[in-house]
């Protein structure tokens, strides 16, 4: 007997998921840094995986997210920006700016508001504000703090890729103190209560 079509899809995850990953993963890190004796300010801040296009065609490859990305924003769809924010807890997703003809070839351009909605995040901004809008949500002097995701797969043996985007230049960025904890994070499965990261 053939299996009914909803037997061959995955089971969905509900966004709410994706917002406890967050919880616990900002609260990990705050008692890291509070034990540390450093400031909870900053944002962590990952990339999401990019769409790919098959050697030299336009011709694009089965898109699938980058794991991490997946895990704090549940986010289906390439190009995208994620950060929180270590103070408020808030979340913010940043969208690529779709030109007019993306709608002729692949349909409807969505809303910020839509992704907003549809992954549960605190707001929704296009990727090209990056820099203006987390310099103007850091609440302190100086240059503001990037978490960046950088650190060993000890099963493949590959390093995670660290955020980049235009503008960098004008944050400082922390590349040692996220990927064990968010690792740890994904260890321990929702549910327990938090991360068991040690953090002293």
């Amino acid at each position: 007997m053939a299996s009914s079509p909803s037997s061959l899809s995955p089971p969905k995850i509900p966004m709410e998921l994706h917002e406890i990953n967050r919880a616990k993963l900002t609260k990990s890190l705050r008692d890291h840094l509070s034990l540390s004796s450093r400031p909870l300010k900053g944002f962590v801040f990952l990339q999401g995986g990019e769409e790919q296009t098959r050697y030299c065609t336009d011709h694009a490859e089965l898109f699938r997210q980058e794991s991490y990305f997946a895990y704090l924003f549940g986010v289906k769809e390439p190009d995208f920006y994620g950060a929180i924010d270590i103070e408020t807890g808030e979340s913010v997703l940043f969208a690529p700016r779709l030109p007019e003809d993306y709608a002729v070839w692949l349909g409807e351009i969505k809303p910020l508001s839509f992704f907003k909605e549809r992954y549960m995040v605190s707001m929704v901004f296009y990727t090209d504000e990056i820099a203006k809008v987390l310099h103007d949500r850091f609440q302190g002097s100086g240059k503001p703090l990037l978490f960046l995701l950088h650190g060993l797969n000890t099963d493949s043996n590959k390093f995670s890729k660290p955020a980049d985007f235009e503008g960098i230049e004008k944050f400082k960025t922390d590349m040692s103190t996220l990927h064990p904890i968010l690792t740890e994070c994904r260890v321990i499965k929702s549910g327990n209560g938090g991360c068991s990261y040690p953090v002293c």
